[in-house]
């Protein structure tokens, strides 16, 4: 191991450690996350082992348990260069509570690489030196540099598995409007896949290719092929391990598996309150809980149990944040998707006493709780409250007051989105660009609700919104369900039912099912058509598909 002492300074090793981790125990070592990682150098044997384990935890989607680990790694060596990338590394994002401690960190690393040049001795590995670089890129050129960066990297050190994960992975550049891979998305499935097939018993490695491929779009078949078996295959290699829990419930819900992601995202959630109980841990730093929470509302909505959804629904909607924590990842999460998913879940409904239910849940807690001069949670709140007192003047045949409540909307929707450039520098910009994605899907499926209820032309201009509002409908990402739970195929297709065009109607289904496979009220949709297209045979195959969804 290589070492080195840096004259002093300004700097405190607790500089890189927020007061929220420095009140804490020491983190739990999991043998198993620390192994397969490069080597470290640095003066203390525990602080290389720390690293590797900040490396696992981060491989497996635990920023904070990371952060965690790299800070016991400066405690024990304030050299470590790999312990500040980790830092560095482990809370990149924008203007988050921990942004500061981030700042010092990098510093930090960019002193201890000025410290050897000065020193004109050979302190680090020239592939951590190269890994410090590729994180200078990341925070100030952003993402595709540093993919370039970590590319280069892997080429002169194929035998990296960190390196050549970490370029894949940052260079990929998403979906077409038709759910294929663009150029760098394709390279980086494929390179991952070969990764899997050269080291398959890697937890990094698998890792990496269940969380690159769960959201992929449409292509059930191959998520349940090629990435469930390697989901479940974490759960069984760790099977106290949340993340991978919470990874195995977003998978088997995108393949359609609604009692097995019910089994898995309660696993996760249990695991996690576990974890928070044992390490004296909030819930502001457990992300992942609310995550799986979150998905348990929708599983149960989706599987219909509806009651089960609504106690997940009312159980987050009551809890209270500390305004001080309000930056942190699970504060934001609970904001944005939490509190709200009781109410997102009553849109799939049509009765008035559901949407009731909904708006009731919305006002849970005041409106300080929503802080509305330091969030925009508030707003995103506000529309789907007005969308559900759209939905029940609609359902209460009172067309008049839809119209003018949905103009209401109409409204506040603009006015959220006149907010892009101050959200965009916050820490819950995804949070808000996923709640804007979701109004816009909500404005043609409200327009097409409102013209199935008018006469000749303008009705059948209805099935012209649900297909708009369903090429809105985007893949569930971030290891979160759909932020609403139905596919609008599903509202085309009971369109086309009540105007007699079965075979749109069927068509419409089936490409529901395509996005939700096991949805029940999609598929009770199109066990109906089946039936009066007099498909007797896959009709009755149908019916237990849906039994075994009930089940």
């Amino acid at each position: 191991m290589l070492c080195g002492e840096l004259g002093a300074d300004d700097f405190k090793v607790e500089d890189v450690i927020h007061p929220v981790v420095l009140k804490l125990g020491k983190p739990k070592v999991i043998a198993a996350l620390g192994e397969g990682h490069m080597a470290i150098s640095s003066s203390s044997e525990i602080a290389a082992s720390h690293v590797a384990q900040g490396l696992g935890r981060m491989n497996a989607s635990w920023d904070f348990e990371a952060y965690r680990h790299f800070c016991e790694a400066v405690k024990a060596d304030p050299d470590c260069l790999m312990a500040y990338w980790g830092i560095a590394m482990s809370l990149a994002g924008s203007q988050h509570e921990f942004f500061s401690e981030r700042k010092v960190a990098v510093d930090r690393m960019l002193d201890l690489l000025e410290s050897e040049i000065a020193a004109k001795k050979i302190r680090w590995s020239d592939l951590e030196k190269r890994y410090a670089q590729a994180a200078g890129y990341l925070l100030t050129s952003g993402v595709r540099s540093a993919g370039l960066a970590f590319n280069s990297l892997s080429e002169k050190y194929p035998g990296d598995i960190q390196a050549r994960l970490f370029s894949l992975f940052l260079q990929r550049d998403g979906f077409d409007s038709g759910g294929k891979p663009l150029i760098g998305q394709k390279k980086a499935n494929e390179g991952i896949k070969k990764m899997l097939e050269q080291y398959p018993e890697h937890l990094s490695v698998m890792a990496f290719w269940v969380s690159s491929q769960a959201e992929t779009p449409w292509n059930v078949l191959m998520l349940r092929e090629e990435v469930l078996p390697v989901a479940r295959k974490l759960v069984k290699l760790l099977p106290e391990y949340p993340p991978y829990h919470l990874m195995l419930a977003h998978v088997e819900a995108r393949c359609g598996n609604a009692a097995l992601a019910i089994q898995a995202a309660n696993a996760a959630a249990n695991f996690y309150q576990a974890y928070m109980d044992e390490e004296k841990v909030d819930l502001y730093d457990c992300d992942g809980w609310v995550r799986a929470k979150v998905y348990l509302a929708a599983l149960y909505e989706m599987k219909g149990e509806k009651i089960e959804a609504e106690q997940v629904g009312k159980e987050l909607a009551q809890i209270k944040v500390n305004e001080e924590r309000l930056f942190s990842r699970g504060a934001g999460l609970l904001l944005w998707e939490g509190r709200n998913v009781g109410a997102r879940i009553m849109m799939g409904r049509s009765d008035i006493a559901s949407f009731k239910k909904g708006q009731k849940l919305l006002e849970t807690l005041p409106e300080e709780q929503w802080f509305k001069d330091k969030s925009f949670a508030l707003p995103y709140r506000n529309c789907i409250a007005i969308y559900l007192s759209v939905r029940m003047a609609i359902a209460d045949k009172d067309m008049k007051s839809s119209k003018a409540l949905f103009d209401q909307f109409l409204l506040r929707v603009d006015a959220l989105g006149k907010t892009q450039k101050l959200a965009s520098k916050t820490s819950s910009y995804s949070d808000w660009v996923r709640a804007m994605n979701t109004l816009l899907m909500m404005v043609p499926e409200l327009r097409g609700l409102i013209a199935q209820n008018e006469v000749g032309a303008i009705r059948l201009a209805a099935a012209t919104w649900f297909r708009s509002a369903s090429d809105r409908q985007g893949s569930p990402s971030n290891l979160l369900p759909p932020s609403v739970d139905y596919p609008m195929m599903w509202r085309l297709g009971l369109f086309y039912l009540q105007e007699g065009k079965l075979e749109k109607a069927e068509d419409a289904f089936r490409e529901g099912l395509a996005l939700r496979p096991n949805h029940l009220a999609t598929l009770e949709g199109f066990q109906r058509v089946l039936k009066k297209m007099e498909k007797t045979q896959a009709a009755k195959l149908l019916e237990g598909r849906i039994e075994a969804v009930k089940r």
